[in-house]
């Protein structure tokens, strides 16, 4: 009995086992084709993310959502504090970042503060650099031991130093040179120097021999002597426009000169007269006339000086012979005498002044 329901009960269990082994399939096949379904139904948009089945909104850089699925941003999304905290792109967090610090231990210093939008940019002080992105610690750029730099530190990359090349340094080199070419030029300057100090010397030594004075070269004529009867003989020795460098060399105004030309007007002749005796009128007789010579020579009009010197010791000289034909005229006599006499002394003492004068100039360009 026992051995005839053996094989039923083994048949009833391979039949429940296959039944069983069905029903897992079709449950399984049901699971993976829901999936595929609920993947080809769920798009969402490039602002948006998936959060189980549902396209929730991401909230832009600067906030982050304060429910678990964003539908509407400006309700659903919460801004960071300013200078604190910050978020830099579209996203779907919960809390904002901590905005970081640039600390001066390591090297940094702010470049730009934090944003709700946007962390703290950091840089290395001067004389500092780093090398990586996002700069956290800086490094002291190198000295060169050498002083020579080929590229200086920046705040992104350490200096480059050189290679101190051997020998002489250029400074000491420049230096002779300036020397030399300040010896060269001083050589030439003392040379120049001494030659027109050797061409002066001969000039004033024809200048001071021709001076030497002379029994013939001595004027005759008292300093004081009265020019108003040989103002026209003087004048005529002169050209016009000595004339008038002379009057105005003495200070004579020009209205006055004016008012004499329109007395006179085309008749240089009787202008040069007028104008001269304004100066004398003005000048007075006292040393009038070794004022008309040495001013003369002075404005270097020494042509006119010698002849208007000739013509007056030729007044002198006929003034001697009126004094020889008339011996009775004692008073005349004494007169001429003593103007001669007179002239003569002045002459000399004129003379030995002039020609003291060029010496002493002689010899003050000559020290020089």
């Amino acid at each position: 009995m026992a051995r005839g329901l053996l094989p039923l009960l083994l048949v009833a269990v391979l039949i429940i086992e296959a039944q069983c082994k069905n029903d897992t399939e079709a449950v399984t096949h049901i699971d993976y084709n829901r999936r595929i379904i609920a993947r080809r139904e769920i798009n969402c948009n490039q602002d948006e993310y998936n959060l189980d089945g549902q396209c929730c909104k991401k909230c832009k850089s600067g906030f982050v959502k304060n429910i678990t699925c964003p539908t509407d941003i400006s309700k659903h999304c919460a801004q960071c504090e300013s200078g604190k905290e910050y978020t830099e792109h579209p996203n779907d967090l919960n809390e904002c970042m901590r905005c970081s610090s640039c600390d001066s231990v390591f090297g940094l210093e702010v470049v730009k503060n934090c944003t709700p939008e946007e962390n703290t940019k950091c840089a290395c002080v001067k004389n500092w650099f780093c090398n990586s992105v996002p700069c956290t610690e800086c490094t002291a750029c190198s000295v060169c031991e050498g002083g020579v730099i080929e590229k200086q530190c920046t705040s992104t990359s350490n200096t480059v130093c050189g290679i101190k090349e051997r020998g002489m340094p250029l400074w000491p080199i420049a230096l002779l040179a300036v020397l030399g070419l300040l010896t060269i030029a001083g050589a030439i300057f003392w040379w120049k120097k001494k030659q027109k100090s050797l061409t002066t010397k001969e000039n004033l030594n024809e200048v001071v021999f021709k001076a030497e004075p002379s029994y013939e070269n001595v004027p005759l004529i008292d300093t004081d002597a009265d020019l108003s009867s040989h103002i026209a003989g003087i004048v005529e020795e002169m050209t016009f426009p000595q004339v008038l460098t002379f009057i105005r060399h003495h200070r004579v105004p020009e209205p006055a000169i004016d008012q004499v030309i329109r007395d006179c007007p085309g008749d240089t002749s009787e202008q040069k007269i007028k104008l001269f005796r304004t100066w004398y009128q003005r000048h007075g007789i006292k040393g009038a006339y070794g004022t008309l010579v040495s001013s003369l020579r002075h404005l270097k009009m020494c042509a006119a000086a010698d002849k208007i010197e000739e013509k007056l010791k030729a007044a002198v000289s006929s003034c001697q012979e009126g004094r020889q034909s008339y011996n009775g005229d004692t008073e005349q006599s004494k007169t001429c005498t003593q103007e001669g006499r007179n002239s003569y002394n002045d002459s000399a003492e004129q003379c030995k002044t002039y020609a003291g004068s060029l010496e002493e100039t002689a010899q003050s360009i000559i020290s020089n």
